[in-house]
């Protein structure tokens, strides 16, 4: 148990000693290393602790809310796509009934052409037949001819 808290005193110790590191601007780049013509610039943050637990605290709600949103944002994404296909589906039934009944009324026009076409019953009275000579009935008729 002692082992533990001489640890704990000493990470806390260096992590302290990182926090207050000096940083240097070398024009327009920061490096933890000087260089020349560098300006030396403190890194220490300045809130206080309740200052830090308050803004942990802010950001531990700000990313429960963007959680909470980006769940509610993808529910809807995959809403939307359910509903996307389903109207794609429809169009395309849509479609198919309207080639359909294209070409329903295709062929009832091609069947009324048909109709029309057909020559009228009475016509059959002025067409000219010819036949030859009737076959006789018996064999006794076929020998007089």
């Amino acid at each position: 148990m002692a082992y533990r808290c001489i640890l704990a005193v000493a990470l806390a110790g260096f992590c302290v000693s990182l926090a207050a590191q000096t940083l240097y601007r070398c024009g327009n780049e920061y490096r933890d290393t000087p260089c020349p013509n560098a300006r030396a610039l403190d890194a220490r943050d300045p809130r206080t602790a309740a200052q830090r637990a308050q803004a942990e605290q802010l950001m531990a709600k700000q990313s429960a809310l963007a959680a909470q949103l980006e769940k509610s944002r993808l529910q809807s994404d995959a809403l939307m796509a359910k509903r996307l296909q389903a109207r794609n589906r429809w169009e395309a039934a849509q479609q198919q009934k309207l080639q359909a009944d294209a070409k329903a009324v295709e062929r009832a026009r091609l069947v009324q052409e048909a109709v029309v076409l057909k020559p009228p019953k009475d016509l059959k009275q002025d067409v000219f037949t010819v036949r030859g000579p009737k076959p006789p009935k018996n064999a006794a008729s076929a020998a007089q001819h």
